[in-house]
């Protein structure tokens, strides 16, 4: 008998593919509702490289729903085909979830891996292995048990409420708002190594990703880490939600892993997207994508190990009339990456879920904010609410803090170590322990969606200077874009502001 299924969250396919030494990438199972066709599933777990790992976790999307596969490469044995030395054998044991909205997220995916390698443990227990010549019976049992089980469309999940895109934004917000420890497994804890890793090209990247384009990560396996950080880059994608409640905007998607076979698919598909790769050959086809950002030179690691030292990776960006160049960040960029930098450093007791928590570090940290015109007026995740132009408002008994507005940069920053000395050495926070990337990773995420904050604020003023009647129609004027980005917006500057502008539904372009 087979022993009991792994805990799964509801699922609209089950599946295990492998790689056949003479047909390459090879379907043995597939069972799945009667509208997710397999098409070209195997293909998608089994993309280049992979033979190079012992194991991966290959997360994608599979008709417009997540999927995860569990890779393994193992030495053959006699009992397999071809018998040993004939190299390795490759499979793939995964699902796709049925968009749930308690299990159906991407972020969800990160943490199915405990799962699948139970279901890849039992499989390889088997005394016929599952991809000899086709899947044994053993295997098929095992996996039909799991299938009549999990599946999202069993009788008894008849009242079950899928999940939308609108869901998902809203569960970044909660975890970037509420008091809640985060599993290590989440992918937000790769945001501190995509800091890391971009540099100040983080804000670059950010803003396109906001402004909806199409963002294309590439490297050589392994692909959990990667498609984390190509997680972050969408997470921070997120409209305000101010502009989510509107139900107008537009969201981009998070696509997971990509390969050859949906090249096609790529130039077809409209809208923003964040996705990755092992298929170098896609850099050659600039038409599909607004950034390439290579990381081959880059060592991709857990998120909770440390770093070693490695070149920044080569970032592109590609236009319709001009062929692809290099991303560089601008001064203006400096203020808000400084800021981020600045909370891979905060003290333990300061958390996302918990802003107030944090004492005078926090409260110097965003005098800091507003010295860097980060953060203005009234604000939804400044500490307290500012009254708009006049002084921050804080509780009683921090009323010194209004002393600070007067010192310099130099001096913030210098009482901004002594703060987290001070907070360091003090009571510990009542929040559960969290791992410190996760917590790192959230605060980073909270200041990017704080700054889409500021910047719909922005866009929303100047706005309201037009003629009554006329505020959302026609696309932002040159004289527009420069009150927003200064006199000398460039190019990209003018893409960012009417991207955003277009994609959050606030003006009607009359181009389009």
């Amino acid at each position: 008998m087979p022993s009991p299924a792994p805990a799964l969250p509801p699922l609209a396919a089950l599946f295990l593919a492998h790689f056949h030494d003479t047909a390459g990438q090879h379907l043995l199972y597939y069972r799945a509702r009667t509208d997710l066709p397999p098409a070209t599933l195997e293909h998608t777990v089994l993309p280049s490289g992979l033979h190079n790992l012992h194991h991966d976790l290959v997360l994608f999307t599979h008709h417009h729903k997540y999927g995860a596969g569990l890779f393994r490469s193992r030495e053959r044995t006699e009992q397999d085909n071809g018998g040993r030395g004939r190299g390795r054998t490759m499979g793939v044991v995964g699902v796709v979830l049925g968009n749930t909205v308690e299990y159906g997220d991407s972020a969800d995916l990160f943490a199915l891996r405990p799962a699948l390698e139970a279901i890849y443990d039992q499989l390889e227990a088997l005394s016929t292995p599952p991809f000899s010549a086709g899947t044994s019976d053993g295997a098929a049992d095992i996996l039909d048990t799991l299938w009549d089980t999990c599946r999202a469309d069993h009788p008894d999940r008849s009242a079950v409420v899928h999940a939308s895109i609108q869901h998902e934004a809203d569960r970044i917000y909660q975890l970037v708002t509420e008091r809640k420890t985060v599993s290590p497994e989440h992918p937000v804890a790769y945001m501190p190594r995509l800091l890391e890793t971009l540099g100040p090209n983080i804000v670059p990247v950010y803003k396109a990703a906001l402004s909806g384009q199409r963002i294309l990560l590439y490297s050589p396996p392994p692909l959990l880490p990667l498609t984390a950080l190509a997680w972050n880059i969408w997470a921070c994608s997120i409209p305000p939600r101010k502009v989510l409640k509107t139900g107008g905007a537009e969201i981009a998607q998070w696509l997971g892993n990509v390969g050859l076979m949906d090249l096609t698919s790529l130039q077809e598909r409209t809208g923003g997207w964040i996705a990755t790769t092992s298929d170098v050959i896609f850099k050659s086809h600039p038409k599909i994508y607004d950034l390439f950002i290579d990381l081959s030179l880059v060592p991709l690691q857990d998120a909770m190990d440390s770093a070693p030292t490695a070149p920044p990776p080569s970032i592109f960006a590609s236009a319709p009339t001009t062929p692809p160049a290099p991303l560089t960040y601008a001064f203006s960029d400096l203020p808000l990456y400084r800021s981020l930098l600045l909370l891979t450093s905060s003290p333990p007791t300061v958390h996302a879920g918990l802003w107030r928590q944090g004492g005078w570090w926090l409260i110097i940290y965003q005098v800091l904010e507003r010295a860097w015109n980060l953060c203005k007026g009234v604000c939804e995740f400044a500490v307290g609410q500012g009254a708009l132009g006049g002084p921050i408002q804080l509780a009683e008994g921090e009323e010194e803090a209004r002393l600070l507005e007067d010192d310099t940069e130099d001096d913030l920053l210098d009482l901004l170590s002594e703060a987290d000395e001070h907070e360091r050495e003090g009571q510990a926070s009542d929040q559960e322990p969290e791992a410190e990337p996760t917590r790192q990773g959230r605060l980073i995420l909270r200041q990017l969606v704080h700054n889409s904050y500021h910047t719909h604020t922005r866009l929303s003023s100047v706005l309201s200077a037009r003629p009554r009647g006329e505020q959302s129609i026609g696309q932002l004027n040159e004289q527009e874009v420069r009150e927003l980005a200064g006199r000398w917006a460039g190019k990209d500057d003018v893409r960012f502001w009417r991207g955003i502008a277009r994609r959050w539904g606030v003006v009607l372009d009359l181009d389009e």
